[in-house]
């Protein structure tokens, strides 16, 4: 089993129920049950690493969060990549401009602190996804995907919270509320309070 350290966009609390439905029923059928079993939560990976200190990016998450709204998401496909070892299908976010430079911002603020950002997590390669299954039987790779194609897509919510997790299984080290605050007629408020 893999180890390492994440930086995972967690999403709302409806979004989130609706990736774990998919968990559920890919269960159900046992398909696969490998990210229910390793702890995980619904999210999409911004930077990974095999190694890192946690300390040095405390701080920098706490801030980065404080100056960027909940961002818009809309999981609009189901899919996978071609010769992955482990044999994961996924939904994928439809692209917006506002994901890719939340990313790029991120992996910029992380470059600062020294820290090396691998090719995957580069500005034109990273692609954004949010894991359904890892671990599938190829034999079942067929039926699990069939399985996901009947969602109902696309399902829509909000990415809510940045986190730093260390895996596997995953341990959620610190995470943050997404909440740049802004001025309206009746002052200052966060999206929470809408």
């Amino acid at each position: 089993m893999s180890e390492g350290f994440a930086i995972e966009l967690y999403l709302d609390p409806a979004l989130e129920n609706q990736v774990l439905k998919a968990w559920n029923v890919l269960a159900r059928r046992q398909i696969t049950t490998h990210l229910i079993e390793m702890e995980s939560r619904p999210h999409i990976t911004l930077f990974s690493a095999p190694f890192l200190e946690p300390s040095k990016l405390e701080s920098l998450l706490r801030t980065f969060a404080s100056k960027h709204d909940p961002l818009s998401l809309s999981f609009s496909s189901v899919g996978t990549f071609p010769n992955h070892a482990d044999n994961l299908l996924f939904l994928a976010p439809t692209p917006s401009l506002s994901l890719l430079q939340f990313q790029s911002h991120l992996c910029d603020a992380i470059r600062k602190e020294g820290i090396e950002i691998s090719d995957d997590f580069a500005f034109n390669s990273w692609i954004p996804y949010c894991s359904v299954a890892h671990h599938v039987p190829k034999n079942r790779m067929p039926e699990a995907f069939s399985l996901l194609r009947e969602l109902k897509l696309p399902v829509s919510g909000y990415a809510t919270d940045i986190a730093l997790v260390q895996f596997s299984p995953v341990r959620e080290l610190f995470s943050f509320v997404l909440e740049m605050f802004w001025n309206n007629e009746r002052g200052w408020k966060t999206w929470r309070s809408w």
